[in-house]
């Protein structure tokens, strides 16, 4: 059980490489559909709401956000109740995207679970479901 880290760590690089190349042509990187589903399921999420929803840093989201804005891909607005706060909002692109990237991310589960049985992946979805719980909470008791 001491590789599990490995195995999944490099599982999700290699997803990362899958999406890279599949979503080139829209201007998207690998690790900005996580981006895109939010927006377009959260519209008008904030930056910070958006960090905890996603699991990264806030330097990171705002970082991430300014490429996806430059390529017209997000709206940020002020919150009108509080300033400070930048509200973020799905484009027309966005929503026209919004599509292929879920294809993508189904392709991608259907290539790795191909020889695994229903049950098979309903068993490593639950544990890895879990693992993530487990971790969240790690996470947050440390903070």
């Amino acid at each position: 059980m001491e590789y599990l880290m490995r195995y999944i760590s490099r599982t999700s690089r290699l997803s990362e490489l899958y999406r890279n190349e599949k979503l080139k042509e829209y201007g998207l990187g690998g690790i900005h559909h996580t981006y895109i589903l939010n927006i377009c399921r959260h519209p008008g999420v904030t930056q910070d709401e958006l960090a905890d929803l996603i699991f990264v840093n806030k330097s990171n989201v705002t970082r991430q956000l300014a490429i996806l804005e430059k390529k017209g891909y997000v709206n940020r607005q002020p919150s009108p109740s509080d300033k400070r706060k930048l509200l973020v909002y799905p484009t027309a692109k966005t929503k026209a995207v919004y599509p292929e990237v879920v294809k993508v991310l189904k392709e991608w589960n259907q290539i790795i679970l191909k020889n695994l049985s229903e049950e098979e992946q309903a068993i490593v979805g639950n544990a890895l479901k879990n693992m993530m719980s487990q971790a969240k909470e790690a996470v947050e008791q440390t903070n």
